[in-house]
Parts: structure tokens; sequence; C-alpha cells
């Protein structure tokens, strides 16, 4: 039996959508029983700090995946060792730091726009999780699509489970880790111009969280916008159920898993108007251009009205969402894997 190393330190601690992704092919990898997944990690480790992630992916990841004995070595995070064991998978989620679609100081910037890029090129297959992302990586890092694989993302089980039950007063929901390109700064502006209605985001928190604060004094709505930070599954599901909308007015994606989520649980979704989201959203969302805070507020005053255009967007995501399996992930990943033995 193919026996595969898989990095899950991400789905540790403060987990992102890396670490959903992680876990969750983990899971799926597990059930199929073709293959032999060896986790490797450290649960006493969190890298979520700039010389620690520099730790784990140069020395740490390294070290515990060439323990495993596997057959192929799958790094899910985007990053890579200067000395890699061979053959290996890259699961490249997006280029943000490549785009520098994220601030940074010289360093940083340098570690994951510069010298990660020339890494990834020494992968033995690299995947991505949409055809967007796919053309993104080629041109970004000037490899051969050829050598890209769409293998997807999909969608927790949990939320097509979710019972809507909308709160009163009205709120509105935005996912993700609280950094620049996901622009939080223009849900609040847009939920200004909605009178009575809130506005609740749940993500980790960066230094671009400061400016969010300082855009929410500024605009009086300490007493409609809330950050909450990292919140945990059961509490997340409980804001999907209980949200009016959720808003993704993010610059750049690699893929969008949160509004993807949120038509899983039948939330409608304003979401940037960006081919990824578009690729993965259909005509199942409300689409305006990033950084338009006018045309979120007025896309989110339609979905606030309801009638039956929305009833209607709401079933087609509903749909949607179903196509969208850790199975097919799984499949399409171990096609992969199997392509290097």
């Amino acid at each position: 039996m193919l026996r595969v190393a898989i990095e899950t330190q991400f789905s540790q601690g403060t987990s992102t959508g890396i670490g959903v992704y992680a876990g969750h092919l983990v899971e799926a990898l597990r059930q199929r029983g073709d293959v032999d997944v060896v986790p490797f990690e450290d649960q006493s480790f969190d890298l979520w700090r700039f010389d620690r992630r520099v730790y784990w992916d140069q020395l740490r990841s390294r070290r515990l995946a060439r323990a495993t004995g596997a057959d192929v070595f799958h790094f899910t995070g985007g990053t890579l060792p200067v000395v890699a064991p061979h053959p290996l998978v890259l699961t490249i989620h997006d280029l943000a730091w490549l785009r520098a679609a994220n601030p940074s100081r010289p360093y940083v910037q340098w570690y994951f726009g510069r010298l990660q890029p020339m890494l990834a090129r020494r992968a033995d297959a690299l995947v991505v999780d949409s055809e967007a992302a796919r053309e993104d990586v080629a041109d970004g890092l000037h490899v051969d699509s050829a050598r890209i694989t769409v293998t997807g993302a999909g969608v927790d089980n949990r939320f097509f489970a979710l019972e809507r039950k909308p709160s009163e007063p009205p709120f509105v929901l935005a996912v993700g880790t609280v950094e620049a390109r996901k622009d939080l700064a223009t849900a609040v502006r847009a939920v200004q111009r909605l009178p009575g209605v809130r506005l609740i985001a749940v993500g980790a928190p960066t230094p671009y969280e400061r400016y969010v604060r300082s855009e929410i004094a500024w605009r009086g709505l300490r007493d409609r916008v809330e950050l909450r930070g990292f919140v945990d599954d059961a509490e997340l599901l409980r804001l999907y159920a209980r949200a009016r909308a959720l808003i993704f007015p993010s610059r750049y994606e690699g893929f969008g898993l949160p509004p993807l989520q949120a038509l899983a649980a039948k939330l409608p979704v304003v979401a940037s108007r960006i081919p990824v989201l578009e690729e993965v959203l259909g005509d199942a969302a409300w689409f305006a251009q990033p950084d338009d805070d006018l045309a979120f507020s007025k896309a989110l005053e339609k979905v606030l009205a309801g009638g039956r255009d929305v009833t209607a967007r709401v079933t087609r995501g509903h749909k949607r969402a179903a196509m969208f399996t850790w199975q097919v992930v799984a499949e399409r990943t171990v096609a992969v894997y199997r392509s290097l033995t």
C-alpha cells in the first residue's frame, strides 16, 4: 500500500483555511483505505510567529517527514524546506505573498515572496484549489500549467445540517483571518450604511486589525461591529446559523472556503467580484467590486429584504455547495500521489 506523509501542523491550535484543508484531506484519505496516511505534526509547537514558522519549515517538518518512511511527502501549507524529501507534492492555496497582497516586513516578504516560490518550483507535483489559482500559480511561479493539478476543496457536512435561526436584531457575518487582503474595512463601511444591522467578524488577528479597529472607532460603530478573533467550530457553526448574510470582500483568494460553507448552510453570500469567487460561487451569490463599500451595502440591502430572488439563490447555492466534497478532493489527490511512484 502506498504510504503518504502529510503535513498537518496547520490544523493545530489556531487553525485557518490551510488547517481545515489538511485535516479534512487526511480524514477523507483514511476513509478510502487504499493509502497509508501518516500525518506529521508537533502538537506542542505553535508556528504562528515568523521565527517559529521558519523553524517549522526548515528543520522540524523535514525531520518529522523523513521519520515516517513514506513513499510520497505532501506539504500542505504552501512552503517547503530548502532540503526537502522527495518525491513531494506541494499544495499552494494562493500566492498572496508573491502578489504582495499583505504588507509585511522586508525579511518576511523575502522569505514567503522570494525564497518559497523558488523552492516551490522544485516540487515534483503542485496542487491547487481552483482553476483560477492554477492560472495564477502558473503565471506567478513561471511554471508550465501542466505541472499543476486542481484538486479542489470540500465542505464539512456539518454546514449542510445546520438549522437556520436568523438573529434579531440582524447581523452580517465575516469569516477569515483579519489581514489586509481580506479587506474587512470594506465590510465595516458597508454595514455603516445599513442602520440597525450589526457586523460580527471572526478570524485570527494580524497587525491589520489595528487599522480595522481605528475605522470602527472613527465611524462610531463600536456598538455595531464586533471582532471576536478565532472561535472554535461549535461557535462558528452557531454564527452561520444565526447570521442573515455572509460578507466576503476579499481582494485576493486561492479558493474562498467561507462563502462556500455559507452556501452549504443556506446563508446568503455577498462576495467580491474576483475570478476565483465567481468560479466557486457561480450564480448563487451576490457580487460587488472589491473596495466598493456602497456596492456591498446595496447587495446586502437586497439580501436583507428577502424575496423570491433570495430564496432562489439560496436554493441554488445549497445544491452547488454539495458538488464540493472532500471525497472528490481525496480521489484527485491520490491520483497525483500515484503519478509520482
